[in-house]
């Protein structure tokens, strides 16, 4: 589905999988895309693994956000966190923006 700019628009490009019937979509992707999902509010749920390492400055991003201020990030609730080896999965979901 054609958007702007040469881009995907992703939220029609959700409805005309739901008109066939699709009803959940799994999107394992790097930062663009995934972030693109995130500030359009596409996103229902979170799995994100964690693993026991730091990275520095230089390396990239879960999210293509931008994000400059803690009060800026979007609230998650987690649902679950579970050990898987040495890291670990967390789930959350997307909580609806506070009201002012």
């Amino acid at each position: 589905v054609p958007g702007v700019e040469g881009q995907v628009d992703l939220r029609s490009a959700l409805l005309a999988l739901a008109a066939r019937g699709v009803n959940e979509v799994l999107v394992e992707a790097g930062p663009s895309l995934a972030g693109a999902f995130a500030q359009q509010g596409l996103v229902d749920e979170y799995v994100i693994f964690v693993a026991g390492k730091f990275l520095g400055s230089a390396a990239r991003p879960l999210l293509d956000w931008p994000l400059e201020k803690l009060a800026d990030a979007p609230q998650l609730k987690i649902t679950e966190m579970r050990a898987v080896g040495d890291d670990w999965r967390v789930t959350a979901i997307p909580l609806p923006p506070a009201s002012v």
